[in-house]
């Protein structure tokens, strides 16, 4: 969590479109199942970010943010494999409503931080940064892979 931190109060007055809020936490949310182990803990980080991120407070609001994560969270546990397919896509045509690039790079920067959140980041989740950093045109460079 250290890397958001140190972004955190340089982001907390940027106001970014409703996309890129929803694309956002949309995104944490999937991250959380990218490495196929889900874990409480890795749930209650990935919330402690989605819920405080200033691309979600300054854009959806957090009670949306928070809406969102726990509906798409939820729904994901139900079957995994079939669902994450399912918000991936949604993922990809909601990319396409994100219109700058600073949006963009905000949307990117909350993912990355729930996928280092315990320190390190792993082969499926730095994967699945680069397909999210693809689809949203981001130019954040991305964590290196454990």
């Amino acid at each position: 969590m250290g890397w958001f931190s140190s972004i955190k109060d340089k982001l907390s007055s940027v106001i970014v479109g409703t996309a890129a809020g929803e694309w956002a936490v949309t995104a944490m949310a999937v991250m959380v199942f990218a490495d196929g182990e889900v874990e409480e803990a890795e749930i209650e980080k990935a919330k402690v970010i989605a819920f405080s991120s200033p691309v979600i407070k300054n854009s959806i609001g957090a009670a949306r943010g928070e809406q969102l994560f726990k509906e798409a969270v939820e729904t994901i546990k139900m079957e995994p494999r079939s669902m994450i397919q399912t918000y991936l896509t949604k993922l990809d045509a909601l990319a396409r409503k994100i219109g700058s690039q600073e949006d963009k790079n905000f949307a990117l920067a909350g993912v990355i931080a729930v996928a280092a959140a315990d320190g390190e980041v792993e082969r499926p989740e730095y994967e699945l940064l680069v397909r999210f950093k693809a689809i949203l045109g981001a130019t954040l460079d991305l964590p290196t892979a454990k």
